[in-house]
């Protein structure tokens, strides 16, 4: 399968380490230049569209947590929920 890593604000060689350290292989990388406005400072910023294959257990381990989050979020734990309350 062909995941993408979307994160802003990476440095380029910060997402490689982490590719590499989870034993991802790229597939394609696609580099573009867009021209900033005004408002942001002008000029041209360079970005970096990674895309990479990881190994089925990176994957199951990222589906795993997903999993994880929105079973907390229906359950609301923090809220207090989920919780086996006695009715006396």
């Amino acid at each position: 399968e062909t995941g993408e890593i979307y994160c802003e604000g990476v440095l380029l060689a910060n997402a490689h380490i982490f590719i590499t350290k989870e034993m991802g292989k790229i597939v394609r990388e696609d580099i573009y230049i867009e021209k900033m406005d005004d408002i942001d400072g002008g000029g041209q910023m360079k970005f970096h569209d990674i895309y990479v294959d990881f190994p089925e257990e990176t994957l199951k381990r990222d589906l795993s947590a997903n999993a994880i989050i929105r079973a907390r979020e229906f359950w609301q734990y923090e809220n207090g929920g989920g919780q086996v309350r006695s009715s006396s």
